[in-house]
């Protein structure tokens, strides 16, 4: 694989900005080429001409004197004229002052990054350590938990003698049985089904007016808010997922600056090659003299080859020594070292425990690679998506059968009246999942880490992976082998309704099928193991939806009732799937006659405005959450009406609420879902018009002055007036409310839009909040911590673990300097600053927070550590996560 492809599958989506811009260096060099190659056609015209000197000379005499960059002075005499030019652009202007120095000056900010973090887990541990001191000097008089406000600092609050691995050798007292009801807790806990209250609790008027500079930091902060009792298990186990995730951290930044010195290195080489010059030995010379970047990645380097010699020979290893005498020098691997420290001693009991930490940092650090060979030669996503191809096709054909049935049917015929509806809400379904796992391919294909905006998942969680943006390690193509079984017996099953006429017992036979494909044992259906993780995530976030309000709000709750708000006609359904098996007559079981069905069309609209009143609870933030759940309470408001309108057999005294609620509904959220949701239209000053500076829907920028195609950017234009446009589909069901509003077919195309709405709306609305991620360097989730970070810092601002709060864009660029000390670096640009620092009107403070409201409407997610598996079973899980 070419190293620009490696490249681009390798890197980090949130960083790729950051990266070195090879692409555009390798159409510059073929430019230069190519004047090269005019330049000799023209000179071999003339008598006079003599070839370039470095074209023909000897390998002896085309070496050049060592080029001094800081200087200016570069041994070009040499060179030609033309050869020099593209000396001074490509390598002098170019790549070193514009290129190496954004990645150096965003490396050395990570380095301050990893520093801040390292600063606080080092204090968490230190009162990990007092703590568990201390509850060993009560273990004869309580079992309980120990509170920590009295405990912790009573324990002594000096430093702690003998280091850390001296203070782990005893072992934490065996929890007690669990009672009925604690157990019961312990597995709705575990599920994420536990009900809790707000963070606020009931200061909701204080949260309204509280002061401006309050607000705006619950987001994106690192941490949270615990209860005042901490045993050690719980303490314990939020170290390790936070020392996990710091590690995995590491391990991320490592790879950005060992490929981006791998990219220099090939950049200057290509155009040795393409200029017929020697520049490489002299650039290297001075990025190792002068760029932290490349003094690390030469450092790590010269410590790998000593320790792989002190390994091959007889010499007593060294390697705490060597790490601490390394700090300087290779700051990421000094940090490893102690990390792995911390993980494998002090917060390890017993041999076994230190054994079975051992072998997962192994795991992370070594780690079975992810190669090309892996990848494209045990693929089985092939299979897969050959399943796929054959499922969907076969479903195609028969769901066509079953429309064409519906649609040439009587209107008043039962095929028409009722099958039609029911099954066609299960199309909707089917539908909308099936556009989703499309949408995910292209967020695939565009470069937006879905996968860690939905459930916080690190790409490189297994250690550096190449290929790891390989379509193969998606987990798409499972994805779709999953969906497609419940497709295809939606399809079977409906069409053999449709034959017979009857719902029965085909639609119990499906449900039975739905049923039992959720809960199919592994082993039973090829690959049924790789989802077990999905199906759990599907059941558990549709019980927290219909329990909105009770937990707080993560992605997949707020993601899935907005999509759901798109399912009414699914779930309106669900009335008269009962209505048909009930006394009442099957003519009187339509939206015409149910209570009902309109009742039910409000949940979707009710769940989300509970979940926007759980975010102000839990945030304080008025604005956006209690704007939002006004806009849910229209959504209530016009499903009402239109289904009094309805039950009125349309008479003009139910007619004119609907029409004024479904105008203000259609007006909120078409303007929500431009401004909020996708963060258009609200920019005068983009390059872009109307839209956001940044497009990754539209493709490449031209690499000359950075602009997106228009024919790309259409795609944006036709998306904000297909919005607006089914927005207003309502109008159907005014101006025809006795000939169209009771065809079945009208609803059901009129449902089949508004999925296909809600399809474009997903695929912008994640790539909105790829952007927030982008500007704020967010790789990692943020894994809670056992002790408040404000009583272990010296600072709260400098322990805030590179927490960047929820705040307006930083126009500032970054100040260039060659400082190698990473704590007197500025955060990179773009990045959030604070918005809230000073005081100012509510109308300022809302107008700046509007193009990242959107990355509040949910709690930020905790990072996914790697699951404690046995080793029998490490090759085969990993091979799986490739698969």
């Amino acid at each position: 694989m070419k190293f620009a492809d490696h490249l681009t599958e390798s890197a980090i989506p949130e960083w790729r900005d950051k990266y070195i811009d090879y692409k555009v260096g390798k159409k510059k060099l073929s430019r230069y080429k190519d004047k090269l190659t005019a330049e000799e056609q023209r000179s071999s015209s003339r008598r006079s001409w003599t070839p370039p000197v470095s074209l023909y000379q000897t390998e002896a005499q085309r070496r050049v004197p060592s080029a001094d960059y800081r200087t200016g002075q570069v041994g070009k005499k040499d060179y030609s004229p033309l050869q020099r030019e593209f000396v001074s652009e490509f390598i002098e202007d170019w790549l070193i002052s514009f290129q190496l120095r954004k990645c150096n000056e965003f490396y050395l900010w990570l380095l301050k990054e990893c520093d801040k973090k390292f600063e606080v887990l080092e204090s968490q541990l230190h009162y990990y350590l007092l703590q568990k001191n201390y509850e060993r000097e009560v273990l004869n008089r309580s079992t309980s938990s120990v509170d920590i406000s009295s405990s912790l600092y009573q324990a002594g609050a000096g430093s702690v003698d003998g280091g850390y691995g001296s203070m782990a050798g005893g072992e934490d007292v065996a929890p007690p049985r669990l009672s009925v009801l604690a157990y019961c807790r312990k597995v709705l806990k575990d599920n994420r089904l536990l009900p809790s209250w707000p963070k606020r609790g009931f200061s909701l008027l204080h949260d309204v007016t509280q002061d401006s500079s309050s607000r705006g930091r619950e987001t994106f902060a690192f941490g949270a808010s615990f209860l005042d009792t901490m045993t050690m298990t719980q303490a314990r186990n939020l170290l390790s997922n936070a020392i996990i995730e710091y590690y995995l951290y590491l391990q991320l930044v490592k790879s950005f600056r060992d490929i981006n010195v791998t990219g220099f290195r090939k950049m200057v080489k290509k155009f040795d090659k393409a200029c017929y010059t020697k520049e490489l030995p002299a650039f290297m010379a001075n990025a190792r003299a002068n760029y932290t970047l490349f003094k690390h990645a030469d450092a790590n380097v010269q410590l790998v080859a000593q320790q792989m010699q002190q390994i091959t020979s007889s010499q007593p290893a060294t390697t705490a020594e060597l790490s601490s005498a390394q700090r300087d020098k290779e700051p990421i691997t000094w940090l490893e070292t102690q990390i792995s420290e911390w993980y494998t001693t002090a917060l390890t009991n017993t041999p076994k425990d230190k054994k079975h930490n051992t072998h997962k940092l192994k795991k992370l650090t070594i780690q079975y690679s992810i190669s090309e060979q892996m990848v494209h030669r045990n693929n089985r996503s092939i299979v897969q998506m050959f399943v796929v191809g054959l499922g969907i096709g076969i479903s195609m054909a028969l769901v066509t059968f079953t429309l064409y049935r519906a649609i040439s049917s009587d209107q008043a015929s039962f095929t028409h009246k009722i099958l039609f509806p029911l099954w066609g809400g299960w199309y909707m379904v089917m539908l909308i999942a099936f556009l989703f796992l499309v949408n995910c391919y292209i967020w695939h294909r565009t470069g937006i880490n879905y996968r860690f905006i939905m459930l916080g998942e690190i790409q490189s969680k297994n250690g550096t992976q190449f290929f790891n943006n390989d379509f193969a390690t998606s987990k798409i193509p499972l994805k779709m082998y999953f969906l497609t079984f419940f497709i295809l017996a939606c399809a079977v099953c409906s069409m053999l309704s449709f034959a017979l006429e009857r719902l029965t017992p085909m639609g119990f036979i499906y449900i039975g099928i739905v049923f039992f494909l959720f809960v199919c044992p592994s082993g039973l259906i090829p690959y049924w193991d790789k989802v077990v993780h999905t199906r759990k995530w599907l059941v558990v976030t549709l019980i927290r939806l219909m329990m909105s309000g009770f937990f707080p709000v993560e992605f997949g709750d707020f993601f899935l009732g907005d999509i759901i708000c798109s399912l009414t006609y699914s779930i309106s359904d669900i009335a008269m799937f009962f209505c048909v098996y009930s006394q009442i007559p099957n003519n009187l079981c339509g939206s015409s006659h149910s209570v009902a069905m309109g009742a039910l069309s409000c949940l979707p609209s009710y769940w989300r405005f509970m979940q926007c009143l759980r975010r102000f609870a839990d945030s304080g933030d008025w604005f956006p959450h209690l704007l939002n759940a006004a806009k849910y309470t229209l959504g209530i408001a016009y499903n009402a009406t239109l289904c009094a309108y309805r039950l009125s057999d349309h008479s003009d005294q139910r007619r004119t609420p609907f029409i004024v609620f479904a105008t203000l509904n259609s007006i909120l959220t078409s303007a929500w879902d431009l401004v909020m949701d996708w963060s258009v239209v609200h920019n005068t000053t983009s390059y872009n018009w109307l839209l956001r500076d940044d497009l990754y829907l539209a493709g490449k920028k031209n690499w000359e002055d950075g602009s997106y195609s228009f024919s790309r950017k259409l795609v944006y234009y036709f998306a904000m007036i297909w919005d607006i446009l089914i927005r207003f589909e309502w109008i159907v069901y005014a101006i025809a409310p006795q000939t169209i509003q009771q065809s079945a077919v009208t609803s059901f195309i009129l449902a089949t839009l508004e999925v296909i709405r809600r399809f474009i709306w997903i695929i912008f609305r994640v790539e909105n909040e790829h952007v927030a991620n982008v500007h704020l360097f967010r790789v990692t989730g943020d894994a809670p911590l056992p002790y408040p970070i404000s009583q272990v810092g010296d600072d709260t601002e400098s322990s805030d673990l590179g927490s960047k709060y929820l705040s307006s864009m930083n126009d500032m660029p970054i100040t260039p300097s060659r400082d190698n000390d990473p704590h007197n670096v500025e955060e990179p640009a773009p990045a959030y600053r604070g918005t809230f620092r000073r005081r100012s009107s509510v109308f300022e403070n809302i107008s700046r927070t509007i193009p990242w409201a959107h990355a509040t409407d949910f709690q930020r997610p905790t990072v996914n550590t790697v699951d404690d598996r046995s080793p029998e079973t490490d090759s085969e899980s990993e091979m799986d996560s490739v698969m």
